[in-house]
């Protein structure tokens, strides 16, 4: 059960093509170096000590100005720890030796979109499909770089060229929704990505529902028991199942596409996921003598999928963040946080009193308890997981705190969600400044508290 929380966002996608370029660039850009000081340079960087990689790479580049592979790894490393602009100058100036180093091109999009400059990363991945239309992951990119910048209508467009060619545009439903035929058919709706993709775009199956559809629904194992309280679901089986009848089927994921939502349109209706009464029942005897304002709280993301990112977008932050909030008055704090994390309990200040269930969902099922204590609860503060897709779909008033890069569902520079109306988002303005965050946390808690 260690990934039952477990979310995978479509930015290790890109990541992921980042890597495979980087090895691309070492065969094809330069000869093969084997000095010990570029063997040292690439150890620490498989280590993730950059800043000892970076120096290492600098004294190279020093004798050699025109070292391609140095030069890219130097941006990688840039990048890795929040120097956008001089990773960005070492891809350029790879760029002014060879201008057709695609690689280079792509991750000096990639590297504009990171920190921001979506409106140049757009331009600079349009260049780049202009000369070569088949590079497939500026054709991916261009799409999430439209998605992160709010504009739906050119990112769901550009990403159907992904979903035809992964096998997942959804033809049939498609053209059910544009016949306007789909009253009486049998939709089937499968997972992809993690349990927070599944939780935010399951609200497709009570659209579905609502014009006539039967609905399907194939999905993680671990969330079974949550979803059998959707009543728009008609079928719920585990994604391990036969594949059933069907007369059309899409990925969640794809659904928004499928449907071409922008801001405007998209089903937004809170709540759509349900917690069990009885269980909040429970947990309102439970918290009963608790007068306080009550925030649960969720600080570490799946570690080993956060691992898969850039260090300037890994979701999780240490629990002692929190210890910032401790001084505001009539507050107690529960813990959501369940596998990766617990750890850090042991460590935590005996004046920050966090209350942690050990037996949160061990009998009930994944989720049942964390929902309907979640319901008990006055806020929920929590890092980029399921956690925060639950909090949203229940309804409950939840502050998403992110880092530096994020993915595209969390539109940029934008404190509110689309998709969540009662979330609030604080996200970090410097890379790796959870302290900054946490700062305007508490600015808007005590100021809550003080009314």
């Amino acid at each position: 059960m260690r990934g039952c929380r477990r979310t995978k966002s479509t930015h290790t996608k890109e990541v992921q093509f980042m890597k495979k370029i980087i090895l691309l660039i070492f065969v094809t850009c330069s000869p093969m170096l084997t000095n010990t000081l570029y063997d040292q340079a690439m150890e620490h960087q498989k280590n993730e000590r950059f800043v000892e990689a970076i120096r290492n790479y600098k004294k190279i580049i020093a004798e050699n100005q025109n070292n391609f592979s140095v030069l890219f790894n130097l941006g990688h490393c840039y990048l890795s720890i929040g120097k956008g602009e001089k990773a960005i100058s070492a891809f350029e100036k790879i760029l002014i030796l060879l201008p057709e180093a695609t690689p280079a091109e792509y991750n000096n999009a990639y590297t504009h979109k990171t920190i921001g400059l979506l409106d140049e990363a757009i331009e600079l991945y349009k260049n780049i499909i202009k000369k070569n239309s088949n590079y497939e992951p500026a054709q991916l990119a261009l799409g999430f770089a439209y998605l992160t910048k709010g504009d739906f209508e050119n990112g769901w467009k550009q990403h159907e060229r992904y979903l035809k060619k992964s096998g997942k545009n959804g033809d049939k439903l498609r053209i059910l929704l544009q016949t306007n035929t789909i009253a009486g058919k049998t939709v089937l709706l499968t997972p992809e990505g993690g349990l927070g993709d599944s939780l935010q775009f399951i609200r497709y199956a009570q659209l579905l529902q609502n014009m006539g559809a039967y609905v399907i629904v194939s999905v993680q194992k671990p969330l079974i028991p949550l979803l059998s309280r959707c009543p728009y679901i008609d079928t719920l089986i585990p994604s391990t199942s036969p594949v059933p009848h069907h007369d059309a089927h899409a990925t969640l994921m794809s659904l928004p596409a499928i449907f071409g939502d922008t801001e405007l349109t998209l089903p937004n209706t809170i709540p759509y996921l349900f917690a069990n009464q009885l269980l909040i029942e429970k947990w309102q005897s439970t918290l009963v003598n608790d007068t306080n304002y009550k925030i649960g709280i969720c600080w570490q993301a799946d570690v080993k999928n956060d691992a898969s990112r850039l260090p300037i977008a890994r979701r999780g932050c240490s629990l002692t963040n929190f210890v910032a909030l401790k001084d505001i008055p009539n507050v107690s704090f529960y813990s959501l946080q369940k596998y990766d994390g617990l750890e850090e309990l042991s460590s935590l200040p005996t004046n920050f009193p966090l209350h942690h269930f050990t037996d949160l969902d061990e009998t009930t099922g994944p989720f049942q308890d964390t929902a309907a204590l979640m319901k008990n609860l006055d806020l929920i503060i929590t890092v980029d997981t399921a956690i925060a897709h639950l909090a949203g779909a229940l309804g409950c008033k939840v502050w998403l705190l992110l880092p530096y890069a994020t993915d595209w569902r969390w539109i940029y520079n934008r404190t509110d969600s689309p998709w969540y109306p009662t979330m609030k988002i604080f996200k970090q303005s410097t890379p790796f400044d959870w302290q900054e965050v946490m700062q305007h946390v508490h600015n808007e808690l005590h100021s809550i508290i003080q009314q």
